[in-house]
């Protein structure tokens, strides 16, 4: 039996749980507009490979970035489990989307509701502004949001318990505050294993902060980094953004002003 209460920045320490809590209700999105666009594509904050092995299985080139060490431990893992073909098609890099230069352009990057963990005006604007660097001219940069707008002040939530296969049970609980006078919205998560006797095992609690991003200051950001607005859409089924929209997203090319 174990216990854990250490708060840590972001979702490292939790990779491994990531994707049994995960919505992929994005991946016919972006497997479309690689369709239309072409690879090899840039995943921004690729966490554990979730959308970029989707991506190479459809027969995509994909360069994932991430920071987090134990994100990056399970995109690893499961490439591992993937036909050689599939496995190639994927190249990890371990980086800060605040700060990575690649020596590559992408006609497609991608940055699945990711960009919150820059939390500073500075940092958003200094990601954005490395993104258009490693965009081509006639490419596109989808930006996935949840629009600050949306957020709760407060709010409780525990999701479904998470059956593994060796009968192993995952559980989560979470409690979201914002702060609006700073614009950060910090999430807590607190993820409890019971094995298949429903005995305790193990908590893991996180701590993660994360921007308030407000439309209007999205669209001031994006016009500040040299991009422009092609298209604005509320579901990833392509139905268009309106204010009662809980995601906001962004089909963004580069402005022509330098």
């Amino acid at each position: 039996m174990k216990k854990e209460n250490e708060a840590k920045s972001g979702y490292e320490g939790v990779g491994r749980f990531y994707d049994l809590f995960a919505d992929n209700a994005d991946i016919p999105f972006f497997l479309e507009s690689a369709k239309k666009y072409g690879s090899p594509i840039l995943d921004i904050g690729a966490g554990t490979g979730r959308v970029s092995i989707a991506l190479a299985q459809n027969g995509f080139a994909v360069v994932a970035l991430e920071q987090s060490l134990s994100m990056l431990q399970v995109a690893r893992d499961k490439l591992e489990s993937e036909s050689q073909d599939v496995a190639d098609r994927v190249t990890i890099i371990e980086g800060d989307m605040t700060k990575f230069d690649l020596d590559q352009k992408f006609p497609i990057l991608i940055i699945p509701n990711s960009i919150g963990h820059a939390i500073t005006t500075v940092d958003q604007i200094a990601t954005l502004q490395c993104i258009r660097n490693h965009l081509t001219d006639t490419g596109i940069f989808i930006l996935d949001l949840y629009p600050g707008e949306m957020q709760y002040e407060h709010a409780v939530f525990k999701e479904n318990l998470v059956a593994l296969p060796d009968g192993t049970t995952v559980e989560r609980h979470g409690e979201i505050r914002s702060d609006l006078l700073r614009k950060i919205m910090t999430v807590n998560l607190q993820y409890i294993v019971r094995d298949n006797n429903q005995d305790f095992i193990e908590e893991v609690i996180v701590e993660s902060p994360v921007a308030l991003l407000f439309n209007r200051e999205v669209d001031l950001l994006v016009q500040v980094a040299g991009f422009e607005i092609e298209k604005e859409l509320g579901v990833f089924d392509g139905s268009p953004y309106s204010s009662e929209c809980g995601h906001r997203i962004l089909i963004l090319k580069k402005s022509n002003e330098e």
